[in-house]
């Protein structure tokens, strides 16, 4: 037995829900070895203690132990796919992947992974992979698709692979453990401790009360594309101002909440899905962290401007990253529900782009499945969730999930639209001056009119 990481705690049962999941779906083309791709997928457990852990929580959820069990076989199931008139076979991939993303999973469930190859023909399949996104994250997918691809090459060939031994994720308790008595971690404290003084969360305007009692409406989306060309156009305008995508969809949101509710300070909980040390790159598991940015940017005059104070406060706040635990143990309000039933919390959540295939062919050809939109992916009500990521074929895609009981559809186009003109507006003239919209009580009292 383990002790639990500060990520694996989980007072509110959030993390433990049966609809916490990752879900992954590969396209492979190309003459596939069924018993080495079982035999690979029974590899990559062997390698990872993180699919064959369990979690013991006791009454509060904030302790218990890690159990890691010895390697066992994957299930793998197989499934011939009849050719169906009018559907393509990428019209039913995509309807795998739904499929998939409305499945459950136990936390207790060992080994954490799931497979099923779906097969149009002996050349053209569809392998389906879930896992509990307690022992998994988005770093996680790209780590398994590389181990797939070099122990079904390593079987196939009989050549052993090359893959790096991972850190054990059992280990990383510990590893934070020592980090926490460290000197950074007290750098980081401090930093936060004077960050986040006076701090509240974002939260978004409603059009109608948000009544938490009320489980009838489903989270609904909205997405907001972006093609590769102007996506290409945003990121050069943002590398000549030293700035990332990421930089750039941070400082858009701050123009879009000064312009709708006069706010300039603003503190987003973000998400962190990398490793907080190198030694654990190799490692699936759940080391995905919530870390808060404050962004003031009341002095600023230009878009330029805002874009610096943008990337200066999430290269900062990624420099001082500590648990939530910690951060909470100093404000425990800070995520506190609003109060107010016309408003509602803000996430924001920037998604890598999947891993080059060159480490992840292991056939012919396999590629990541996406959907032609996205769909709802937080199970937490009464939040609106910002998401960016770049999809297979290059586009870029502004995905909001938001309450629909108390959010408009059209409202949350309305910030779409404005928020993509933004991201190329603010890159393509940074030297601009930067409309200031109604002070706070002008914008609400004018929301309040509407």
């Amino acid at each position: 037995m383990y002790p639990l990481s500060s990520r694996q705690r989980d007072p509110m049962g959030l993390q433990r829900s049966p609809k916490h999941v990752c879900a992954h779906v590969l396209r492979i083309k190309g003459e596939l070895d069924l018993d080495a791709l079982k035999g690979a997928l029974d590899d990559v457990v062997a390698r990872q203690d993180a699919l064959r852990s369990r979690v013991h929580y006791d009454e509060s959820g904030m302790a218990g132990s890690l159990e890691v069990l010895p390697p066992m076989p994957v299930p793998l199931t197989v499934h011939d796919i009849p050719e169906t008139p009018g559907r393509s076979r990428d019209e039913i991939a995509a309807e795998l992947l739904h499929a998939l993303n409305e499945e459950s999973m136990d936390f207790l469930d060992t080994p954490s992974l799931r497979a099923a190859l779906h097969r149009f023909d002996a050349q053209d399949a569809v392998l389906t992979l879930l896992s509990h996104h307690l022992y998994s994250d988005g770093w996680s997918v790209g780590v398994l698709r590389s181990e797939i691809a070099a122990c079904y090459r390593a079987r196939v060939t009989g050549v052993p692979h090359t893959l790096p031994t991972p850190v054990p994720f059992s280990e990383f308790a510990a590893w934070e453990h020592e980090f926490l008595q460290s000197e950074k971690a007290e750098e980081s404290r401090r930093y936060w401790h004077d960050k986040l003084a006076g701090a509240a969360m974002s939260t978004m305007p409603a059009d109608r009360p948000y009544d938490p009692e009320d489980q009838a409406a489903r989270s609904a989306v909205r997405n907001f594309v972006i093609d590769p060309d102007t996506l290409a156009e945003i990121t050069e305008g943002a590398a000549r101002n030293r700035c990332s995508i990421w930089h750039v969809c941070l400082a858009a949101y701050m123009v879009l909440m000064e312009k709708l509710t006069g706010q300039t300070d603003l503190t987003l909980m973000t998400v962190n899905s990398g490793r907080p040390a190198k030694e654990f790159f190799d490692t699936i598991g759940f080391f995905a962290n919530l870390v808060p940015v404050r962004l003031e940017f009341d002095d600023c005059e230009t878009f330029r401007d805002v874009l610096l104070r943008a990337r200066r406060a999430s290269v900062e706040a990624q420099q001082h990253q500590l648990p939530t635990e910690q951060l909470l143990g100093m404000y425990p309000t800070l995520m506190n529900p609003p109060g107010d039933p016309m408003v509602l919390p803000t996430g924001f959540n920037y998604v890598s782009a999947p891993a080059d295939n060159q480490d992840t062919d292991f056939t012919t050809s396999v590629e990541p499945v996406s959907l032609p939109e996205e769909e709802a992916a937080s199970f937490r009500r009464g939040v609106i969730i910002w998401t960016f990521l770049v999809v297979p074929g290059g586009d870029f895609r502004c995905v909001i999930e938001y309450e629909p009981g108390s959010v408009d559809a059209e409202t949350v186009d309305g910030w779409g639209s404005d928020f993509v003109a933004l991201l190329r507006e603010m890159t393509g003239r940074p030297a601009q001056k930067w409309d200031r919209g109604p002070s706070a009580p002008a914008a609400l009292a004018a929301r309040a009119k509407q």
